[in-house]
């Protein structure tokens, strides 16, 4: 797998693993308990007339109750739910242009990494990158009991330099983790003592496995990125470059063995010079049964469902333009996507049931839905 084909299959997978179906547990121990309900959806939409700038918004499960909860451009990239489900994190951007004396125009831009209340209230930052600085926030995650806070900068010449930040919202200190290679995505496991990451060197991307203390760091998975830990905790699902540079979906045991290949579909669209679309952004049921993802198998992206040994792939829905972004609700009944449709705009919030049916417009003009309280 060349570096360049790998790194645009970690950027088709930007979603980060969040799973909001944990509470918190009454003796400050690692939450194992699933909790199903949820009041509210956090999305990003562009409400503000006259405007492409995106909002930070919830609405109530039903779709109605539509609210903008903090009065800053966010950038379009999904908002990360913390495990209590009460907390959001985002990003925001600010872009500043300006006229030069020879007429061309400049920009620069500054990014801020916030924490919020779905409530609106308790906007609190947590880091910054100024217009000056070359550097940008992805692949957001919040740690199992929600006191830590992972996420990659982006920086340098072309964005090439990864650090993987851990923020420790107790102490209010931020800790650069030691990867063996330039960080692309991570996830916490489920008992909030290790961390899955893939890194990318100049032969290829792989994954690790290390101590969420960042020490003991093992190579686990050669060729593979944007690990997600299974729900229990034994299997990791990631992605890897099928036989003609596209992206695949893959399942392995936490420790790297058994590792299986689950997809195989390519998109019939091609575009010279690049890789075809293949399978992404695969997310856990709650009980670990299957997996949601997205696949391009009929040239344009759309919703599936599968077995957690690769069985019974079936396609949920039917795009006109596009389906993507799948958030399962956390009593695994339901998935939230985001929908491109002809008689939208832009992007739609679409809510149907686990089997595909019972589809229904929560609000026209949404992305990145996620589950929350």
């Amino acid at each position: 797998m060349n570096k360049i084909t790998s790194f645009l299959i970690c950027m088709g997978c930007l979603f980060t693993f969040s799973q909001c179906d944990m509470v918190e547990n009454p003796n400050d121990e690692t939450p194992i308990v699933p909790s199903s309900d949820y009041a509210k959806i956090a999305f990003l939409a562009r409400i503000t007339d006259g405007s492409s700038v995106w909002s930070l918004c919830t609405m109530d499960k039903s779709g109605g109750g539509l609210r903008k909860i903090v009065d800053k451009t966010v950038a379009c990239q999904k908002p990360v739910c913390s495990h209590s489900r009460t907390k959001l994190l985002f990003t925001s951007v600010n872009f500043k242009t300006w006229t030069n004396p020879d007429n061309s125009v400049g920009m620069s831009s500054e990014y801020g990494l916030y924490i919020v209340n779905t409530d609106g209230t308790g906007l609190s930052l947590i880091d910054h990158i100024g217009p000056t600085e070359a550097a940008q926030f992805g692949h957001l995650a919040w740690s199992p009991d929600d006191k830590q806070i992972a996420y990659v900068k982006y920086s340098g010449e072309g964005f090439r330099k990864h650090d993987l930040i851990l923020y420790n919202m107790t102490e209010n200190t931020r800790q650069s983790l030691k990867t063996k290679g330039d960080i692309c995505t991570m996830s916490f496991s489920p008992d909030g003592k290790y961390m899955a990451y893939c890194a990318s060197t100049e032969a290829c991307h792989s994954i690790y496995k290390m101590d969420i203390s960042g020490g003991n760091s093992q190579l686990i998975i050669h060729n593979g990125s944007s690990p997600k830990w299974s729900p229990q905790g034994d299997k990791i699902v990631y992605s890897a470059q099928g036989s003609e540079g596209e992206a695949q979906l893959f399942i392995a045991d936490s420790d790297g063995r058994n590792q299986k290949q689950l997809t195989f579909t390519v998109s019939p669209r091609r575009w010279p010079g690049w890789p075809p679309h293949g399978n992404q952004n695969p997310q856990w049921t709650p009980d670990g049964r299957k997996i949601v993802y997205v696949s391009w198998e009929n040239a344009k992206p759309e919703i599936f469902i599968m077995n957690v040994d690769g069985s019974k792939q079936t396609r949920l829905t039917k795009a006109e333009y596009r389906d993507e972004n799948p958030e399962i609700t956390p009593d695994g009944q339901s998935i939230l996507f985001s929908s491109r449709r002809t008689d939208m705009m832009d992007f739609g919030i679409v809510i149907m049931s686990l089997d595909g049916s019972n589809q229904k417009i929560l609000f026209r003009s949404g992305n990145y839905p996620v589950v929350c309280k």
